[in-house]
Formats: structure tokens, C-alpha cells, sequence
């Protein structure tokens, strides 16, 4: 067989030269200016506002001494009859019997010494004389009349009662006579006496 046949390439040809260009120095690029900033002041220091002073160190801590209030003196108990002080809270009760019915009586303070006193002698000098007269009266009487002497002390133990500065006040009640010597108490201690003697004497003619 025949080999095939090619054509022929051109002969090479060299590439064609240029002309060696001379060297130039490159130019230094000229640079724009930055803009200049200003330097902002320190914070606080704009216009319209104050700089804060610089930290102080507290002071160590010194306990105070403790100083106690003093309470404010309240005024002191008048009397309800005559405003007098001073006076105590006392509560003089008395009793009234009525065969079938009863009456308890009571008068609350406060009473300066001499209101006080005319008014345990007044009341109890009235339940020894009314006070018998009922079915449970001969045990309710003599309880009444022991409950005001026990309290009479709490009145009878006062000074000589003075003006209130902290009201108007007047002239107290008079005491009067002590209760044993006042005819009623008197005649009222001899109620119970004398029907204890009726009642003998009626158990005795019966007897008899």
C-alpha cells in the first residue's frame, strides 16, 4: 500500500521582534491630601455641659449614738363632774331592791378626789337604805356596798385636786359627811338589824 502524502508545512518562521522600548522611570503618583480632622474634646467637656469632679472617696462609716425619742406627755384625766385633775377611773355602783324586782345602779369616772368621795358616800349611803327591800337583795346589797369601800381608796388616796391646764375647769363637788355619820347610812345599817330581830322573834313566839 501506498502511504498517504501529506502536504508540506511552510517552512517556520520566526516571530518578528520589536523594537526594545527604553526604560522609563515611573513617576510617583502624587497623593491627594487627606482632610485633617480636629481632635474632639474629652467627654463632658462640650459646650453646655460640666465636667464631673473627680471621685471622692467616702468618708469610713461612724455609728451615731442612739438617741431614744421622748414620748410626749399625753394630757392628764380630768374629772367628768368639775375638769379637775388629777382624777382616777372608778367605777361606785349601787342597788335598789323592790320585793319582786331589782334595780342595779352604776356611775363610771373619772372623779378627782373630792367628786369621787361625795359620790361613794351619796351612793352608798342609798343602797343600805333601798337596797333591802328585795328577795336576793340581802346578798346583792352588802356585796355592792363592800365593792365601793374597796374602791374608795383609789379616790380618797389623791392630792387635793388642782385647775386642768389642758381644759376649763370649776369648783368640785363638797364631800360632805363621812358615810357613817350620815343618819341615812345609819338608819340603813340598822334595816337588816332590825328585821334579823323581827324574824327571831317570830320564830321564838312561834315556838312558844
Amino acid at each position: 500500500m501506498t502511504q498517504p502524502q501529506y502536504p508540506a508545512q511552510p517552512p517556520y518562521q520566526a516571530q518578528q521582534s520589536y523594537p526594545a522600548q527604553p526604560y522609563q522611570a515611573q513617576q510617583p503618583q502624587q497623593t491627594q491630601p487627606q482632610p485633617q480632622y480636629q481632635a474632639q474634646p474629652p467627654y463632658g467637656a462640650q459646650q453646655g455641659y460640666q465636667t464631673q469632679p473627680a471621685y471622692q472617696a467616702q468618708q469610713p462609716y461612724q455609728p451615731q449614738p442612739y438617741q431614744a425619742q421622748q414620748p410626749q406627755g399625753a394630757p392628764p384625766v380630768q374629772c367628768r363632774f368639775c375638769g379637775s385633775v388629777p382624777a382616777a377611773n372608778v367605777k361606785f355602783r349601787g342597788h335598789q331592791g323592790m320585793i319582786l324586782l331589782m334595780r342595779f345602779l352604776s356611775l363610771d369616772g373619772p372623779f378627782c378626789r373630792d367628786c369621787g368621795l361625795s359620790t361613794f358616800r351619796s351612793m352608798t349611803a342609798r343602797t343600805l337604805v333601798q337596797g333591802w327591800w328585795g328577795y336576793a337583795s340581802f346578798i346583792i346589797t352588802p356585796i355592792t356596798v363592800l365593792i365601793n369601800v374597796v374602791k374608795r381608796d383609789k379616790v380618797a388616796n389623791l392630792p387635793a385636786p388642782q385647775p386642768s391646764p389642758y381644759g376649763a375647769s370649776k369648783q368640785p363637788m363638797d364631800p360632805g359627811k363621812p358615810l357613817l355619820s350620815r343618819p341615812m347610812a345609819i338608819i340603813g345599817l340598822c334595816i337588816p338589824l332590825a328585821l334579823f330581830l323581827l324574824i327571831v322573834t317570830l320564830i321564838v313566839t312561834s315556838g312558844s
